[in-house]
């Protein structure tokens, strides 16, 4: 996703196909999150995004720690384990 096209999907707020989180912390509540989308058509969860849609960024370690999570929620804390792709760092545009 291009720099604009974030700030577009960004400015439209949260819907049920796109969630907006500060920081992702606890697997169980992300595989809550990946679970809902998996039922339905899909979604994106943006970390480092206020509820409001602004960017806040995330540092190094807390990617490091999302990507741990991810994988952990994606495989260990839901049945069956579902395929979470990740799309994380910089934007292509």
């Amino acid at each position: 996703m291009d720099s604009e096209k974030l700030r577009q999907c960004l400015s439209q707020g949260e819907d049920g196909r796109n969630q907006f989180k500060e920081s992702i912390e606890r697997a169980e509540a992300l595989a809550q999150e990946l679970v809902a989308f998996s039922n339905s058509r899909g979604g994106r969860i943006f970390a480092g995004v206020t509820d409001e849609g602004q960017p806040i960024g995330l540092s190094a370690e807390a990617v490091r720690a999302l990507n741990q999570i991810l994988s952990s929620s994606s495989s260990q804390n839901v049945r069956p384990p579902i395929a979470a792709s990740r799309s994380i760092g910089k934007s292509d545009g």
